[in-house]
Protein backbone atom coordinates (compact mmCIF):
# COMPACT_ATOMS: atom_id res chain seq x y z
CA UNK A 1 0.00 0.00 0.00
CA UNK A 2 1.51 3.30 -1.24
CA UNK A 3 2.13 5.17 2.13
CA UNK A 4 0.92 9.01 2.11
CA UNK A 5 3.88 10.42 4.01
CA UNK A 6 6.05 12.91 2.75
CA UNK A 7 9.84 14.46 5.01
CA UNK A 8 10.80 17.45 3.43
CA UNK A 9 14.37 17.68 4.11
CA UNK A 10 15.86 21.32 5.73
CA UNK A 11 19.26 22.09 5.03
CA UNK A 12 21.36 23.28 7.81
CA UNK A 13 20.63 26.49 7.61
CA UNK A 14 17.28 26.59 5.67
CA UNK A 15 13.62 27.30 7.02
CA UNK A 16 12.68 24.22 9.30
CA UNK A 17 9.77 26.17 11.60
CA UNK A 18 11.86 29.55 11.13
CA UNK A 19 15.04 27.98 12.80
CA UNK A 20 17.76 29.85 13.14
CA UNK A 21 21.04 30.06 15.96
CA UNK A 22 19.54 32.72 18.63
CA UNK A 23 22.33 34.06 21.27
CA UNK A 24 20.90 33.23 24.98
CA UNK A 25 21.86 34.84 28.00
CA UNK A 26 25.00 34.57 29.44
CA UNK A 27 25.04 35.87 32.71
CA UNK A 28 25.64 33.51 36.08
CA UNK A 29 21.45 34.10 37.15
CA UNK A 30 18.75 32.90 34.97
CA UNK A 31 16.58 35.01 32.99
CA UNK A 32 12.58 34.49 33.82
CA UNK A 33 9.90 36.37 31.60
CA UNK A 34 13.42 39.25 30.35
CA UNK A 35 14.35 39.81 33.68
CA UNK A 36 17.63 37.95 35.49
CA UNK A 37 16.76 36.54 38.35
CA UNK A 38 18.88 33.79 40.15
CA UNK A 39 17.95 30.24 40.48
CA UNK A 40 19.77 28.13 43.48
CA UNK A 41 20.34 24.72 41.87
CA UNK A 42 18.33 21.76 43.50
CA UNK A 43 19.96 19.20 45.80
CA UNK A 44 19.53 15.59 44.24
CA UNK A 45 19.25 13.51 47.08
CA UNK A 46 21.57 9.98 46.63
CA UNK A 47 18.64 7.71 46.26
CA UNK A 48 17.54 9.60 42.74
CA UNK A 49 14.67 11.83 44.76
CA UNK A 50 14.96 15.59 43.52
CA UNK A 51 13.53 16.92 46.79
CA UNK A 52 10.03 18.58 46.24
CA UNK A 53 8.69 21.11 43.90
CA UNK A 54 7.48 24.66 44.91
CA UNK A 55 4.09 23.18 45.99
CA UNK A 56 5.56 20.32 48.04
CA UNK A 57 4.99 17.47 45.80
CA UNK A 58 7.89 14.88 46.39
CA UNK A 59 9.03 13.77 43.14
CA UNK A 60 11.29 10.57 41.95
CA UNK A 61 13.01 10.79 39.29
CA UNK A 62 13.83 7.51 37.42
CA UNK A 63 17.41 8.65 35.87
CA UNK A 64 18.98 6.10 33.27
CA UNK A 65 22.56 7.14 32.08
CA UNK A 66 25.06 5.74 29.81
CA UNK A 67 28.27 7.47 28.82
CA UNK A 68 29.93 6.09 26.38
CA UNK A 69 34.12 5.67 26.83
CA UNK A 70 36.03 6.95 23.81
CA UNK A 71 37.28 4.43 21.44
CA UNK A 72 38.40 5.70 18.39
CA UNK A 73 39.24 2.39 16.61
CA UNK A 74 35.73 1.22 15.51
CA UNK A 75 34.82 5.16 14.72
CA UNK A 76 31.55 5.52 16.87
CA UNK A 77 30.03 8.96 18.21
CA UNK A 78 30.88 8.19 21.89
CA UNK A 79 28.43 11.04 22.92
CA UNK A 80 28.41 11.01 26.61
CA UNK A 81 24.31 11.32 27.35
CA UNK A 82 21.95 11.13 30.65
CA UNK A 83 18.75 11.02 30.57
CA UNK A 84 15.72 11.19 32.65
CA UNK A 85 11.80 10.35 32.24
CA UNK A 86 9.56 12.10 35.31
CA UNK A 87 5.67 11.36 35.43
CA UNK A 88 5.24 15.20 37.31
CA UNK A 89 1.83 16.06 37.71
CA UNK A 90 0.02 13.94 35.19
CA UNK A 91 -1.55 10.34 36.40
CA UNK A 92 0.08 8.21 34.30
CA UNK A 93 3.77 8.06 32.47
CA UNK A 94 2.23 8.24 28.12
CA UNK A 95 5.82 9.39 27.05
CA UNK A 96 8.39 7.00 26.85
CA UNK A 97 12.64 7.62 26.35
CA UNK A 98 15.00 5.37 23.64
CA UNK A 99 18.38 5.05 23.14
CA UNK A 100 20.98 2.78 20.97
CA UNK A 101 24.21 3.70 21.88
CA UNK A 102 27.72 1.69 21.55
CA UNK A 103 25.89 -0.05 18.53
CA UNK A 104 26.47 1.25 15.00
CA UNK A 105 29.48 2.12 13.50
CA UNK A 106 29.88 5.98 13.41
CA UNK A 107 26.21 6.92 15.30
CA UNK A 108 24.33 6.99 18.14
CA UNK A 109 20.01 7.12 18.37
CA UNK A 110 18.45 9.31 21.05
CA UNK A 111 13.90 9.54 20.70
CA UNK A 112 11.43 10.91 22.79
CA UNK A 113 7.94 8.93 22.01
CA UNK A 114 4.08 9.00 22.14
CA UNK A 115 3.80 6.02 24.60
CA UNK A 116 6.34 2.97 25.08
CA UNK A 117 4.90 0.80 22.22
CA UNK A 118 5.87 3.46 19.70
CA UNK A 119 9.43 4.06 21.65
CA UNK A 120 10.27 -0.06 21.27
CA UNK A 121 9.37 0.35 17.82
CA UNK A 122 11.23 2.80 16.36
CA UNK A 123 14.44 1.41 18.43
CA UNK A 124 14.37 -1.87 16.72
CA UNK A 125 13.19 -0.31 13.34
CA UNK A 126 15.58 2.54 13.16
CA UNK A 127 18.57 0.45 14.90
CA UNK A 128 18.14 -1.72 11.70
CA UNK A 129 17.82 0.70 9.02
CA UNK A 130 20.59 2.91 10.56
CA UNK A 131 23.15 -0.61 10.18
CA UNK A 132 22.19 -1.30 6.84
CA UNK A 133 22.08 2.78 5.53
CA UNK A 134 25.75 2.49 6.80
CA UNK A 135 26.79 -0.48 5.84
CA UNK A 136 25.85 0.20 2.47
CA UNK A 137 26.96 3.70 2.52
CA UNK A 138 30.45 2.49 3.48
CA UNK A 139 30.40 0.24 0.54
CA UNK A 140 29.73 2.50 -2.23
CA UNK A 141 31.76 5.80 -0.47
CA UNK A 142 28.66 7.99 -1.16
CA UNK A 143 26.83 9.93 1.83
CA UNK A 144 23.59 8.07 3.52
CA UNK A 145 20.10 8.27 2.47
CA UNK A 146 18.38 9.79 5.55
CA UNK A 147 14.93 10.56 3.80
CA UNK A 148 15.14 7.17 2.74
CA UNK A 149 15.76 5.49 6.38
CA UNK A 150 13.01 8.15 7.83
CA UNK A 151 10.22 7.05 5.53
CA UNK A 152 10.84 3.62 5.32
CA UNK A 153 10.34 4.00 9.29
CA UNK A 154 7.60 5.88 9.52
CA UNK A 155 6.08 3.78 6.42
CA UNK A 156 6.27 1.14 8.97
CA UNK A 157 5.01 2.65 11.70
CA UNK A 158 1.79 3.38 10.22
CA UNK A 159 1.82 -0.43 8.97
CA UNK A 160 2.51 -2.30 12.03
CA UNK A 161 2.22 0.33 15.04
CA UNK A 162 -1.11 1.15 13.22
CA UNK A 163 -1.35 4.54 14.30
CA UNK A 164 -0.71 7.46 11.75
CA UNK A 165 -0.93 10.48 14.84
CA UNK A 166 1.81 8.54 17.45
CA UNK A 167 4.58 11.72 17.93
CA UNK A 168 8.11 10.79 17.80
CA UNK A 169 11.34 12.88 17.11
CA UNK A 170 14.68 11.27 17.31
CA UNK A 171 18.31 12.60 16.97
CA UNK A 172 20.97 11.13 15.07
CA UNK A 173 24.18 11.92 16.33
CA UNK A 174 27.43 11.54 14.45
CA UNK A 175 30.82 12.37 13.98
CA UNK A 176 30.07 14.92 10.95
CA UNK A 177 26.47 15.48 11.28
CA UNK A 178 23.27 15.61 13.10
CA UNK A 179 19.53 14.51 11.93
CA UNK A 180 16.90 14.84 13.62
CA UNK A 181 13.56 13.61 12.51
CA UNK A 182 10.15 15.75 14.61
CA UNK A 183 6.97 14.45 14.11
CA UNK A 184 5.74 16.65 17.22
CA UNK A 185 5.27 16.36 20.50
CA UNK A 186 9.33 17.15 21.71
CA UNK A 187 11.87 20.13 20.46
CA UNK A 188 15.57 20.05 20.08
CA UNK A 189 17.88 22.75 20.30
CA UNK A 190 21.67 22.86 20.22
CA UNK A 191 24.09 25.14 21.72
CA UNK A 192 27.14 26.03 21.49
CA UNK A 193 30.66 28.04 22.24
CA UNK A 194 28.97 31.48 23.86
CA UNK A 195 25.79 30.49 24.89
CA UNK A 196 24.26 30.21 20.72
CA UNK A 197 21.06 28.19 20.46
CA UNK A 198 20.01 26.45 17.17
CA UNK A 199 16.34 25.09 17.52
CA UNK A 200 16.98 21.67 15.55
CA UNK A 201 13.36 21.26 15.58
CA UNK A 202 10.04 22.86 16.67
CA UNK A 203 7.16 21.33 18.67
CA UNK A 204 4.03 20.75 16.48
CA UNK A 205 1.10 17.99 16.18
CA UNK A 206 1.24 15.54 13.17
CA UNK A 207 -2.34 15.04 14.29
CA UNK A 208 -2.99 18.83 13.23
CA UNK A 209 -1.77 18.12 9.79
CA UNK A 210 2.06 19.32 10.39
CA UNK A 211 4.11 16.29 7.74
CA UNK A 212 7.40 15.02 9.03
CA UNK A 213 9.83 17.31 9.38
CA UNK A 214 13.57 16.28 8.79
CA UNK A 215 16.89 18.49 9.97
CA UNK A 216 20.23 17.49 8.85
CA UNK A 217 22.84 19.84 11.10
CA UNK A 218 26.69 19.89 9.89
CA UNK A 219 28.66 19.13 12.92
CA UNK A 220 31.18 22.29 13.89
CA UNK A 221 33.89 22.36 16.44
CA UNK A 222 32.08 25.07 18.16
CA UNK A 223 28.97 22.86 18.93
CA UNK A 224 28.28 21.72 22.46
CA UNK A 225 25.49 19.92 23.59
CA UNK A 226 22.28 19.08 22.49
CA UNK A 227 18.94 18.92 24.58
CA UNK A 228 15.68 17.01 23.47
CA UNK A 229 13.13 17.40 25.68
CA UNK A 230 9.48 17.36 25.81
CA UNK A 231 6.96 19.62 26.17
CA UNK A 232 6.59 19.24 29.98
CA UNK A 233 10.09 20.90 30.02
CA UNK A 234 9.95 23.96 27.45
CA UNK A 235 7.02 24.93 28.46
CA UNK A 236 8.39 26.06 31.51
CA UNK A 237 12.06 26.76 31.05
CA UNK A 238 13.74 29.17 28.13
CA UNK A 239 16.12 28.21 26.21
CA UNK A 240 18.81 30.65 27.88
CA UNK A 241 17.55 29.00 31.36
CA UNK A 242 18.63 25.39 29.72
CA UNK A 243 21.87 26.44 28.57
CA UNK A 244 23.01 27.92 31.67
CA UNK A 245 22.05 24.85 33.51
CA UNK A 246 23.93 22.17 31.51
CA UNK A 247 26.60 24.61 31.02
CA UNK A 248 27.18 24.45 34.69
CA UNK A 249 27.17 20.62 34.99
CA UNK A 250 29.28 19.79 31.99
CA UNK A 251 31.73 22.20 33.63
CA UNK A 252 31.74 21.40 36.89
CA UNK A 253 29.67 23.70 38.54
CA UNK A 254 27.40 21.01 40.12
CA UNK A 255 24.99 20.91 43.25
CA UNK A 256 26.28 18.87 46.41
CA UNK A 257 25.64 14.97 46.13
CA UNK A 258 25.55 14.46 42.69
CA UNK A 259 29.26 13.19 42.50
CA UNK A 260 27.98 9.64 41.62
CA UNK A 261 26.38 10.76 38.23
CA UNK A 262 27.76 11.80 35.12
CA UNK A 263 27.54 15.57 34.45
CA UNK A 264 25.01 14.85 31.60
CA UNK A 265 23.03 13.15 34.02
CA UNK A 266 23.14 15.74 36.46
CA UNK A 267 22.23 18.04 33.79
CA UNK A 268 19.14 16.28 32.97
CA UNK A 269 17.92 15.66 36.24
CA UNK A 270 18.29 19.09 37.44
CA UNK A 271 16.39 20.45 34.60
CA UNK A 272 13.72 18.04 35.43
CA UNK A 273 13.43 19.44 38.74
CA UNK A 274 13.52 23.16 37.49
CA UNK A 275 10.58 22.20 35.16
CA UNK A 276 8.47 20.67 38.21
CA UNK A 277 9.18 23.32 40.70
CA UNK A 278 7.74 25.97 37.96
CA UNK A 279 4.53 24.03 37.65
CA UNK A 280 5.03 22.06 34.67
CA UNK A 281 1.76 19.86 34.28
CA UNK A 282 3.23 17.28 32.05
CA UNK A 283 5.32 14.03 31.92
CA UNK A 284 9.06 15.15 31.55
CA UNK A 285 11.78 13.62 29.62
CA UNK A 286 14.96 15.26 28.86
CA UNK A 287 17.90 13.67 26.94
CA UNK A 288 21.19 15.83 27.13
CA UNK A 289 23.71 15.04 24.51
CA UNK A 290 27.50 15.97 25.00
CA UNK A 291 29.00 16.79 21.94
CA UNK A 292 32.28 17.71 23.51
CA UNK A 293 32.80 13.89 23.68
CA UNK A 294 33.24 12.92 20.44
CA UNK A 295 35.25 14.24 17.90
CA UNK A 296 34.47 16.25 14.79
CA UNK A 297 36.20 14.73 11.85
Amino acid sequence: MKSDITIPIVAEDGDCSESKRVRVTDDPGLTVGGEDRPVKLPKIQDNGDVGTSGGGTHVVVDALMADVAINDKDGKTNAGHGVVSVMGRQRAMTTAVSTVVDEIPSYDIFGIFDGLRLAKFFEDRLRRLVKEEVKACHGRGVAADWNKVMRSCFSETVGTVGTTAGEAVVTIVGKDEVIVLCRGGARVVLYSHGGVALPLCHIHHHKNGVDQILKIHKRKKIDDFIVLACEGLWDVVSDSDTYQLVKRCLYGKVPDGCESESSTTKAAVILAELAIARGSKENINVIVIDLRSSKVS
